[in-house]
């Protein structure tokens, strides 16, 4: 089959269309003309029971094995509608909480361990099991 005798398919062309209407002046667009406009303040929404305050919260810094790591975000990537885990901090957060809750249960009889929360000591590891 020759170029000349292929057809073109699809939708069918438009050619009878009237052009769009020219608009207006559009130079009050450009950053330089414009006055300046007070700006918008961002909506912000209160929680449902706003009597009741979010717990504060404390950033940390940990370091854990590469592949550890990898495994965690790997777990998370896969099961985080699963779980409701909003946000990364979320799932860990859970974990940690799985891990203290193990410990009470395992050698404090269920309780949460008493005390003065005092900073953790720096440095070394005790071993490296």
């Amino acid at each position: 089959m020759s170029e000349n005798q292929r057809k073109l398919s699809g939708l069918p062309r438009v050619s009878n269309v009237n052009p769009r209407p020219v608009t207006g002046d559009l130079s009050g667009m450009l950053a330089k003309n414009r006055g300046v406009a007070p700006s918008p303040q961002p909506h912000v929404e209160q929680p449902a029971d706003a009597s009741e305050p979010k717990p504060a919260k404390k950033a940390m810094t940990i370091y854990i094995p590469r592949d550890v790591y990898a495994r965690a975000r790997l777990a998370f990537n896969a099961t985080r509608t699963s779980e409701s885990d909003r946000t990364w901090s979320q799932f860990v957060e859970k974990a940690i909480v799985e891990e203290v809750r193990r410990r009470e249960r395992l050698y404090n009889a269920g309780e949460a361990f008493e005390g003065v929360d005092a900073p953790l000591s720096p440095g070394r590891p005790l071993s490296d099991d």
